[in-house]
This record gives structure tokens, C-alpha cells and sequence, in this order.
């Protein structure tokens, strides 16, 4: 068994990519799944829930984020629903997610605390933090996200403002090492430097994959893409600094393929990284 504990991501109603990532936890490739929660209806819900349940694999659980309609800073922004409509979608979504963590077990649940509109940094922050007054939960995790995307602003893009958007309210912190590099290339900052604030942090999970050189925009990418930015040294010696956070391969297109070969890309740069340090 590998001296690190590595999983992969899989959409709630993605049957094909979990049979593989079955396959690659009874190998020993990987400990654990991350169960990306999509809202569903209750039929659907409840069959997706019960497949993953019977996998046996240890699960982190996934909130839908601002993809997937569900915007705690700013729920309206970028979004032309009635706000009544907005909001009973966010609690049916919020209702699942928890669901979906009781029925599996996780001890986490991911949150990107969202996206709003430019110039709406202060009303997102008060708003994220209602949010967590009615969802209130102590497996709920806080990601990092990048500065931007798409050309709308996210919440919560370094340690400190993690920090301070989870309060008293989050303990946990999910480090998501390409959303800092995005955010540390488009504000000029040390990626390093950046990293080693989260040291401050509890931080319980860690999310990995690849960027393009300088590039500011999350993509997903593999981690030995031929146009990878991401500091992989830098990235690896947090790794083994922490080997017992559990890290989760995040990819968009084509998981099942993609997830196999980059379990191996892994364990391949783990050694290589533990054999140097």
C-alpha cells in the first residue's frame, strides 16, 4: 500500500467512471473517492447513492458549486432565475449534499463559497457567511478558489481569506494547489510564499491537477501535460510534509481514461519527489 492516501473525483450519476475507480481502490491505487454531488431528482438520487454505498470506498462528498447553479456569496449574480426559484433550488441542493454525506459516510464536505459580480466583494463575504448560519455543518470544508474565471470574481482565494470568510463557522480547509497558482499568477504573488500560509490552516484535503504556464484559468489539466505550470517540486514537498491529507486527482474530460493514467503520473512523481527529498 502506498505511503499516501490518493482518490479521484466522480460526478453522482457517472456510473462508467465509478466502476473504473472501483477497480483502481481494490488494486490499492487509490484510498478514497471524491462523490461530486449533482442535484438530482429523488429517484435518481437515491439509485446513484445506494451504487456508490455499495462500492465500499471511503468518500469525500462534493457540494454542487456555482456550475451547478448553487452560488452561496452571491446567489443571484450571473443568474436570471426568480430569486424564490434560486433559493429553494440551493436548500433542495444543500438537503442532498448532506444526505448524500450521512448515507456514505464522509467526514467531508467540499464548498466553494462562489462567484459575484465585480465591485461585490464586501456584500458576498456578508452573504456567505448567512449561508453558513442555515447550513451550518462540522464536515463542511472550505476550497480555495482562483481570483478569476470566465472574467467574474470568485471568494476566497488565499490562506487569509479563507481564514477569515470560515471563521468560527468552518474548521476544515480543502487546498486546492492549481486554484492558488491561478491566483498567484494573476496578482503577481509568490507561489511558494503563498503555499507556506497555508501551513496556518487546518487544512484536511488536498485537490491536485495542472495549469498552463502563467496562466490564470483553471482548466484541469494532467499533471505531466506538456504545457504544465504548476510547481510540481513545490507541490510535492507539501505532500510529503503532510502525507496523512488525503489528496484528490480532479479532472473534467474523459475521467475514466484520464483518472487511470494519472494514478499512475502520481505515484511516478511521489517517488521521484520522496527519492530527491
Amino acid at each position: 500500500m502506498a505511503d499516501y492516501n490518493l482518490g479521484c473525483t466522480v460526478r453522482l450519476d457517472d456510473e462508467q467512471t465509478l466502476a473504473l475507480l472501483a477497480e483502481l481502490h481494490k488494486e490499492g491505487a487509490i484510498r478514497h473517492i471524491q462523490v461530486q454531488a449533482v442535484p438530482l431528482a429523488r429517484q435518481f438520487f437515491r439509485e446513484r447513492l445506494d451504487r456508490i454505498a455499495a462500492s465500499g470506498i471511503p468518500v469525500v462528498v462534493h457540494a454542487p458549486h456555482h456550475g451547478h447553479g448553487v452560488n452561496p456569496c452571491a446567489p443571484a449574480a450571473y443568474d436570471d432565475r426568480p430569486a424564490s426559484e434560486i433559493e429553494e433550488y440551493i436548500e433542495e441542493a444543500m438537503s442532498q449534499t448532506l444526505e448524500a454525506a450521512d448515507t456514505l459516510g464522509a467526514e467531508t464536505i467540499v464548498l466553494h463559497a462562489g462567484r459575484y459580480e465585480p465591485g461585490g466583494r464586501s456584500a458576498a463575504a456578508e452573504t456567505f457567511a448567512g449561508f453558513l448560519d442555515r447550513h451550518a455543518d462540522p464536515r463542511l470544508t472550505l476550497e480555495n478558489l482562483p481570483a478569476v474565471y470566465a472574467g467574474y470574481p470568485l471568494l476566497g482565494n488565499t490562506a487569509g481569506e479563507l481564514a477569515a470568510l470560515a471563521g468560527k463557522k468552518i474548521a476544515r480547509i480543502c487546498l486546492d494547489f492549481p486554484h492558488l497558482a491561478c491566483t498567484v499568477n494573476y496578482r503577481r504573488l509568490s507561489f511558494v510564499d503563498e503555499l507556506e500560509r497555508f501551513e496556518g490552516l487546518n487544512v484536511t484535503l488536498h485537490h491536485l491537477s495542472n495549469i498552463r504556464c502563467g496562466s490564470i484559468t483553471d482548466e484541469h489539466l494532467e499533471l505531466d501535460h506538456h504545457d504544465g505550470g504548476l510547481d510540481l517540486a513545490a507541490v510535492f514537498a507539501r505532500l510529503r510534509q503532510h502525507p496523512d491529507v488525503p489528496t484528490t486527482l480532479e479532472y473534467k474530460e474523459d475521467s475514466a481514461d484520464v483518472y487511470a493514467r494519472q494514478v499512475k503520473v502520481f505515484s511516478g512523481l511521489w517517488e521521484d519527489h520522496h527519492a530527491g527529498a
